[in-house]
């Protein structure tokens, strides 16, 4: 082998380096150029996603007040109406059911003028027993059944709430609760307290309520297998709600923040739908030797004045206590509000 000159070998050495940083020059050349391809797409991604985002947040905002306004009323009234049941074939009951069914019926009818609204504490015997009794009673009303049982944070409540009232309506229904939650979520991503957006809204459904009670105002009647207003005499609403004691106890639990003010809120609806403006007739229904039963029995004894409140004693072990006048009915309210007052 021949040796190689040293200025040979230097000479092929550069050209080597500089081989080798063209080629990286031009790795870095077409790096940019792909980056640069690259950064408008992803620039007009996010710009669109962006968009998309504040077109949905808007939409929503601007569609809320329109389905507050108009939609929910009609709606809850519907739903009222589709719960309503016909007339029961009561040669089918026996001589103490009618008698309980007739005696409740009194009650909730406001005796000889029938022009005020009731609420009535319905107490003692069993769940089944007294819900035999409400379903007789209610035939014909336009009737909300409200069950607390799940009720154990604020959002429990208020979304059971929502769920039970849009029920009757079917898939309608399941669509409109759909949408409620929908609502809930954007709020939740603007506001930091769970549990306020839950109380807000609470507060907005019970007035959609009162609103579609007092739709129902203007008359109605039960005719071809459902509920038609107008034109008949006005019947009353009938709102049922069971298991209140759940939410109250469940606010002293850990956790429950927030639950106190939004059950405290429910039961003054009550009294306001019931009392104040006569939108519906109310019962609560509690177990017997609880609290909120003896409560009712000393509200009834308080001597707050003639036809303020009576009280009717059923068959098997129920009693119930209608309240016609605000007084004795705030007294047994307040008693609803302490915790454990519907258990035994």
């Amino acid at each position: 082998l021949r040796p190689i000159h040293s200025t040979r070998m230097l000479s092929m050495l550069w050209r080597v380096r500089q081989h080798g940083f063209a080629a990286r020059c031009r790795a870095m050349s077409t790096s940019a150029q792909q980056a640069a391809t690259r950064r408008p797409f992803l620039l007009g991604l996010g710009a669109a996603t962006a968009t998309t985002a504040a077109a949905t947040i808007t939409f929503s905002v601007t569609l809320w007040p329109l389905a507050d306004l108009l939609g929910a009323p009609p709606l809850i009234s519907m739903s009222l109406g589709a719960a309503a049941s016909a007339e029961p074939a009561l040669e089918a009951l026996g001589r103490g059911d009618l008698k309980d069914v007739a005696r409740l019926q009194a009650l909730l009818d406001g005796g000889e003028d029938g022009k005020g609204g009731r609420i009535v504490s319905l107490t003692g015997s069993s769940q089944s027993r007294r819900s035999f009794l409400l379903s007789h009673a209610a035939a014909g009303r336009p009737v909300f059944y409200l069950t607390l049982r799940e009720a154990t944070s604020t959002h429990a409540l208020l979304s059971t709430t929502v769920q039970q009232l849009y029920a009757p309506l079917g898939r309608l229904g399941d669509f409109c609760a759909c949408v409620g939650l929908y609502w809930i979520m954007l709020q939740d991503l603007v506001a930091h307290d769970p549990a306020h957006v839950r109380a807000v809204n609470f507060s907005i459904v019970l007035s959609q309520l009162k609103r579609g009670l007092a739709a129902l105002s203007g008359g109605g009647k039960w005719e071809q297998g459902g509920w038609v207003l107008g034109g008949a005499a006005p019947l009353r609403p009938l709102l049922v709600v069971e298991q209140l004691h759940v939410p109250t106890d469940a606010s002293a639990c850990p956790g429950g923040d927030g639950l106190g003010p939004m059950c405290a809120s429910l039961r003054q609806f009550l009294l306001s739908c019931a009392l104040d403006l006569a939108l519906a007739d109310v019962v609560v229904t509690s177990a017997g030797g609880s609290p909120a039963a003896a409560a009712a029995e000393a509200a009834w004894k308080s001597g707050y004045g003639a036809g303020a409140a009576e009280r009717s004693r059923l068959y098997y072990g129920a009693t119930a206590v209608a309240f016609s006048q605000p007084e004795p009915a705030e007294a047994w309210v307040a008693a609803l509000g302490r915790s454990g007052a519907g258990t035994a």
